[in-house]
């Protein structure tokens, strides 16, 4: 079974221990040690570390320990070789799948504060063919089209139909929805907008 989330670790540093007595054998020996960074994953992409693991192989026996296994004087040597060239760091690909997210985050925000400042520029200097996307009722939602521009006025086609979802919106949004026209003041398409009634204004480029 392929799991698209769990944990990994990686190795972030080897190293060697000397003098030590090894609690299994009971020998005078070195010691390989190997610092593990732990990371949670999310389709093997690295999101977050969660912590740090030592491992310390005798070269006699060949046992393995963890280092909350090992007597306290060992425990210390290891802490020593940690701190050794400022420590053991996180390395910045282990927050990948954070910086990932908080990317997208400030692109979404970015593009819906622009859509915003667009639609504010629009609403105030209409154009023929310009959509606007408004709230027709609770829950529901259409759209209305530009047709002609006067200095006080528009004349707009309003959309026969609506939808549930601002999301599908677009599938309402054609020719052929467009069969009735209006006319209003540009005072109180502003006036809509500010409502909030109106929440987006599209215009082809």
């Amino acid at each position: 079974m392929i799991f698209f989330y769990g944990t990994k670790a990686s190795n972030l540093k080897d190293g060697q221990i000397i003098n030590v007595d090894c609690p299994n054998c009971d020998t005078n020996v070195s010691m390989i040690y190997s610092i593990y960074g732990k990371y949670a994953h999310l389709y093997w992409i690295p999101f977050f570390p969660i912590k740090k693991v030592t491992l310390a192989e005798c070269n006699s026996c060949k046992k393995t320990f963890e280092k909350i296994e090992l007597p306290a004087n060992i425990q210390t040597k290891l802490d020593r070789e940690k701190e050794k060239d400022g420590g053991i760091k996180t390395p910045i690909w282990m927050f990948s799948g954070l910086i990932l997210v908080a990317a997208i985050a400030i692109l979404c925000f970015y593009n819906s504060h622009q859509t915003d400042l667009d639609s504010e520029s629009y609403v105030k200097n209409p154009k023929v063919g310009d959509v606007y996307f408004f709230n027709s009722a609770e829950g529901h939602y259409s759209t209305m089209k530009i047709d002609q521009v006067s200095k006080d006025s528009l004349i707009i086609f309003a959309n026969k139909m609506e939808i549930d979802s601002k999301t599908d919106i677009n599938k309402i949004d054609i020719a052929q929805n467009y069969k009735e026209a209006y006319s209003i003041s540009r005072k109180n398409m502003l006036k809509l907008y500010n409502e909030n009634k109106i929440y987006e204004v599209k215009r082809e480029q």
